[in-house]
C-alpha cells in the first residue's frame, strides 16, 4: 500500500454515478432504488495520468459477517462511441475487510485519452453496513496537459486567421463572418465566449437580482444572463412581444419573461421521448407549465396568462410554430445527437421568427481542437470551424450574424480548468480528451 504512484491525489464522489440511489452496504448512498441489486458504489469517470493509478476505498465503521465485495475499476476511451473497458478487479470478502479496519486498494494501469472510475459491487446476501465511504484516485491527472492544449488553441484556433486559410482548410467561404477582438461584454453582447470578466459587470448583477437566483461564477448560469442580456439589446423583451424558448428544462427565463409582459411558448422534449428519462433524473426536464412556475418571480396568475407549454422535439420543430419576435436556447442543441443535427436546429430555429426576428442560442465550444472532437453522442462539441460554417450559410441566407469574439479571458478564473468531479464553479471544463466553455451565437432574420 505504501509504493509511490505519479501524479496527484483526488478524492472522488463514491455514489456520483448514481448521486440518488441506495447502496447494498447499508447507511451508504440516498433513498432511491438500487439501481441494481448488487450496487454498492460508482463514482465519476475522471481523467488519471498515464502509468500505475491507485484507487482507495475506506468504510468507515465497517461491521459484516458475511457476503463478499468486489472492487472493478473501468476505462471509458475518448471515442466516438466508448464502451467501457475492465481494467482491474479485486474480490474481498466483506467479514474479512471488517476486521482489517475497512480500507482496501486496487491498482491498475492508465491509458491516455482515458477516463477511469470505481464500482463497488456486492456478490452475496449480506448485513453489511458503514457509516461513511471515501474513494481516493492516487495518480489522478493534475490538468497541466490540459492547460497547455487550452493554450495552444488561444493561437493555433483563436488567434487571427486568413479567412482564405479557414477557406481552403474547410470548403466553405467564411469571409463574410463578422469578427471582433477585444475584451467580450455583456453590456454589448455578440457571439461569444464566457470570460470572468462578465461576470463583474453590474448589469449581471442586475439580472441575477431579477431571476432571485443566487449569484455564482458558473458559465451555465451565464448563459442564462447572456440570452436575456442580448434579447433586451435587440429590443425584444417588451410587453406584448412573443417568445419561443427550446428545451427550457426548469429555466427561470419563461417566468421572468412573463412578469416582463412578454408572451411565451415553453418547449422541452415529449415526456415520453427516451431521452426525457436522463434529464427528468436530474430536475433538468419539464412536461408541462407547473415545473416552470417560479413565486418569487412572477406570481402564477400573471405566468399562466403569459406562458404556454408545448412538447417539442427540437430536431423536428412543428410547422406552425412561427411569427416569434424571438426564440433561444441554453445548452441544449448539442444533445441533439449530433454536430450536423445541432447546426440544423440552428438554422431551422430561424424558421419560427417573424422578419427582423431575433434568435439566441448557447453551446458548447471545443477549445483544444479545431479537428478533432465529440460527435454523434448525447453531447457534442462544436468547434470554431462548425461556428463559422453556421455563420456563413446564415449570412448566405440573407441573416445577420452577431460579430463573432473569441476573446477567452485573462483572470485567473479564465485560467482555472475544472475536473470531473466538477466544482461548484468554473467557466472551462474538461469533457472527454478535450477542454470546453459555453459560446453564445446571437442571429436576426432577414427582412424588416
Amino acid at each position: 500500500m505504501s509504493s509511490p504512484i505519479d501524479g496527484y491525489e483526488r478524492d472522488l464522489d463514491p455514489f456520483a454515478y448514481f448521486p440518488k440511489a441506495r447502496s447494498r452496504i447499508a447507511g451508504l448512498g440516498g433513498e432511491a432504488p438500487l439501481p441494481s441489486a448488487k450496487y454498492g458504489l460508482h463514482t465519476h469517470y475522471v481523467h488519471a495520468r498515464p502509468g500505475p493509478i491507485r484507487f482507495r476505498l475506506r468504510l468507515d465503521d465497517l461491521t459484516a459477517t458475511r457476503g463478499r465485495l468486489k472492487l472493478r475499476v473501468s476505462a471509458l476511451p475518448s471515442d466516438l462511441n466508448p464502451q467501457p473497458r475492465q481494467v482491474a478487479t479485486l474480490i474481498r470478502p466483506l467479514a474479512d475487510l471488517a476486521r482489517d479496519g475497512g480500507e482496501i486498494v486496487i491498482d491498475g494501469t492508465a491509458r491516455p485519452d482515458e477516463t477511469y472510475a470505481l464500482a463497488v459491487i456486492i456478490l452475496d446476501e449480506t448485513d453489511a453496513s458503514a457509516s461513511a465511504a471515501t474513494v481516493t484516485l492516487m495518480g489522478a491527472e493534475d490538468g497541466g496537459r490540459f492547460a497547455r492544449a487550452v493554450g495552444a488553441g488561444r493561437t493555433e484556433i483563436f488567434g487571427e486567421q486568413r479567412p482564405s486559410f479557414l477557406q481552403s482548410l474547410f470548403g466553405t467561404d467564411t469571409s463574410a463572418v463578422p469578427r471582433v477582438t477585444g475584451p467580450a461584454l455583456l453590456t454589448e453582447p455578440v457571439s461569444q465566449m464566457c470570460t470572468a470578466a462578465q461576470f463583474d459587470e453590474p448589469v449581471y448583477d442586475e439580472w441575477v437580482a431579477r431571476l432571485h437566483h443566487p449569484r455564482h461564477r458558473h458559465r451555465k448560469q451565464w448563459e442564462f444572463i447572456y440570452i436575456l442580456q442580448a434579447l433586451e439589446r435587440a429590443g425584444a423583451l417588451r410587453p406584448g412581444r412573443r417568445g419561443l424558448g427550446f428545451g427550457v428544462g426548469g429555466e427561470r427565463l419563461p417566468a421572468l419573461m412573463a412578469a416582463m409582459g412578454v408572451d411565451v411558448v415553453a418547449t422541452d422534449l415529449p415526456q415520453d421521448d427516451a431521452r426525457a428519462l436522463e434529464w427528468r433524473a436530474t430536475n433538468q426536464h419539464s412536461s408541462e407549465l407547473d415545473g416552470l412556475v417560479y413565486p418569487d418571480i412572477c406570481d402564477e396568475a400573471t405566468l399562466r396568462r403569459h406562458v404556454a407549454f408545448r412538447a417539442v422535439d427540437m430536431n423536428h420543430i412543428p410547422a406552425d410554430l412561427t411569427g416569434f419576435d424571438f426564440c433561444w436556447s441554453a445548452c441544449a442543441y448539442e444533445h441533439l445527437g449530433s454536430i450536423a443535427k445541432g447546426l440544423r436546429f440552428v438554422e431551422a430555429s430561424i424558421a419560427t421568427l417573424r422578419p427582423g426576428g431575433v434568435a439566441v442560442h448557447t453551446s458548447e465550444l471545443n477549445l483544444t481542437s479545431n479537428r478533432k472532437t465529440v460527435d454523434n453522442q448525447g453531447t457534442v462539441l462544436f468547434r470554431r470551424r462548425d461556428m463559422e460554417k453556421l455563420a456563413a450559410r446564415l449570412i448566405a441566407a440573407g441573416h445577420a450574424v452577431a460579430p463573432f469574439n473569441f476573446d477567452q479571458g485573462e483572470q485567473p478564473d479564465d485560467q482555472h480548468i475544472d475536473m470531473p468531479p466538477y466544482g461548484p464553479e468554473h467557466l472551462k471544463v474538461v469533457l472527454g480528451p478535450y477542454v470546453t466553455t459555453s459560446f453564445g451565437i446571437i442571429v436576426r432574420k432577414k427582412g424588416n
